[in-house]
Order: C-alpha cells, then sequence, then structure tokens
C-alpha cells in the first residue's frame, strides 16, 4: 500500500492524508485530497510494506497549483461558507469528515447534538439516520459526508424519502445545517435514489453522478437558503 503526505498552505511540514483518499484500481492508484486552500503544494507518496513505511522509495511531486472553486453564485449572496467548506475552500472549525462507501453506507457511525445542552451527542448508525439526526438544529459542527465509489438504494440504511431517496431536511431555512455531500475522485455515484433537500440552509452537493433515481435526481423542495449544486452527472 502507500501513505501519502501533502506539504503547503497551512501545512507546514509534511502531513499525512486520510487514509480513505488513497484508493487501489488494480492497474493504478489515486489519491485525491480535498480542502485546500488557494496556493503551491507538494504530494510525497511513500510505499509501505509488511505495515512499514519504505522512506527510501518515496517519491514527490512539487509546485502543483490549486486554484479555488469560483463561489461569487447566488448561493453566496449575503451568506459565505456553505456547507462544510469555508470560502477559502479549507473545512470549517470543528468540521467532522465521514466517509462513506457500500460497505459502510448501514454501519457508519456518528454522534449529533439532539439537545441543547448535549456537548458529546448521540450516536447515529447509517447515513440517512445521521442527517435525520441534524434535523432537531442541536447539531452545530459542520459535517462533510465523502462519497467513495457508487452506493446503491441497497446499500443504504433507509431512505428519508420514499419518493426521491436521501432526504436532507432541516429545522427550519434559518439554522444553518453546514453539511456538504460530495464525491471523491471521477467516480463517485449514487445509484436507484435521488437526494430531497427540504427547508435547509448552508447545503452543498458536488462532484459524484445520479444515476436511475427513482423520480428526481436532485430535488429541492420548500424553503431553501444557500444551497450550493455543482459539479454534478445527474
Amino acid at each position: 500500500s502507500y501513505n501519502v503526505y501533502i506539504k503547503g498552505g497551512r501545512f507546514a511540514d509534511y502531513t499525512r492524508v486520510d487514509s480513505e483518499l488513497i484508493r487501489d484500481y488494480g492497474t493504478y492508484g489515486r489519491v485525491d485530497i480535498p480542502g485546500l486552500a488557494q496556493g503551491v503544494y507538494a504530494i510525497r507518496v511513500v510505499p509501505v510494506s509488511s505495515g512499514a513505511e519504505d522512506a527510501s522509495s518515496a517519491s514527490d511531486v512539487t509546485d502543483i497549483t490549486v486554484k479555488p472553486f469560483d463561489r461569487s453564485g447566488f448561493a453566496f449572496h449575503n451568506f459565505s461558507g456553505v456547507g462544510a467548506y469555508k470560502d477559502n475552500g479549507e473545512l470549517k472549525d470543528e468540521a467532522r469528515v465521514l466517509y462513506v462507501t457500500a460497505a459502510t453506507a448501514k454501519t457508519c457511525k456518528l454522534n449529533v447534538r439532539q439537545k441543547s445542552n448535549d456537548t458529546t451527542g448521540t450516536e447515529f448508525t447509517g447515513l440517512q439516520a445521521i442527517i435525520t439526526a441534524y434535523q432537531k438544529g442541536y447539531e452545530t459542527r459542520p459535517l462533510d459526508v465523502r462519497i467513495i465509489g457508487t452506493i446503491r438504494d441497497t446499500d443504504m440504511d433507509k431512505l428519508g424519502s420514499s419518493a426521491e431517496g436521501l432526504q436532507i431536511k432541516g429545522k427550519n431555512n434559518t439554522s444553518p445545517m453546514n453539511i456538504t455531500v460530495e464525491g471523491i475522485g471521477d467516480d463517485a455515484a449514487i445509484w436507484g435514489f435521488g437526494i430531497l433537500v427540504r427547508a435547509c440552509n448552508s447545503v452543498e452537493l458536488s462532484n459524484f453522478a445520479v444515476m436511475l433515481c427513482m423520480d428526481d435526481c436532485i430535488s429541492l423542495d420548500t424553503d431553501n437558503y444557500h444551497c450550493w449544486i455543482h459539479h454534478l452527472d445527474v
């Protein structure tokens, strides 16, 4: 296997990226590193053999230029930081990352606050259950859901909307949810269902495909504010 490190921006020294971002496609490997501010970076790839890094065989790539997304659209009118990211492209403070694959969509776990004086939250299992838990509005920590590979309807714990599929619903349209659902790489997809966004503020959907949806691929239904839908294949 391989470990991958990033240097530049807020990373003064080489910093290891999450292992979930490194994938083996049989004939080649790929790493994607979201959450970088505009700037120049270097990447180091280190082979791992028998559980130990072989630093002598590491490879460095330098002078990688990262450019920002255009964040001047209507979703940002009188608002900044749609979803789990800051306007500079980095994750917001206290943001949590949830990696979801076909194998983990039913079993992924996250603590979500369910009352005002709750400091740690209640543990929820499954992607839909976790997102539904945000509806009460007590959880203020941003959430970045990162989809890896294809997630089918049969992989899901449940679907919040019988008509559309995965439901992202807020308490009201004035309380920012700060949720991003994004695909990693160029092969992320949901299959057999779409996404319903309802009464939400500050939700981002990006970089994945929606295939063979139930009704709408993406449904923005009722009282949504500052929702940014971009770079999708539907």
